[in-house]
């Protein structure tokens, strides 16, 4: 497995966003599709798609982030946000789609 499969997956986001996108990915074309199958390209703009929802108003993890009613999930919200950068500034070669609503939370 690439070491960015790993590094994807080890993050809680990312794992919910597989479980998303492998089921309605147009890649799957009647097989199933599993991350090792995105180019590292599309692994870094889903990180930073996952990314921007936290900063996206009405989303739910932004308001996981921002209102604090539960603490715990104000806690897993920092932690995810803490590793996409982390995953980001690693993996990251190119601008994607996202790079205009993330380059600055980096």
């Amino acid at each position: 497995m690439r070491a960015i499969v790993k590094s994807a997956i080890a993050i809680p986001e990312m794992q919910f966003a597989f479980e998303c996108i492998c089921v309605d990915d147009s890649k799957s074309q009647g097989r199933e599709v599993t991350p090792q199958d995105y180019s590292d390209e599309e692994l870094v703009s889903e990180a930073e798609y996952r990314l921007s929802t936290y900063f996206e108003e009405g989303h739910v993890n932004n308001d996981e982030m921002r209102l604090g009613d539960d603490p715990e999930s104000n806690k897993i919200a920092q932690k995810d946000i803490k590793m996409l950068k982390a995953f980001i500034k690693k993996y990251k070669t190119t601008d994607s789609m996202w790079s205009k609503y993330t380059n600055h939370l980096i």
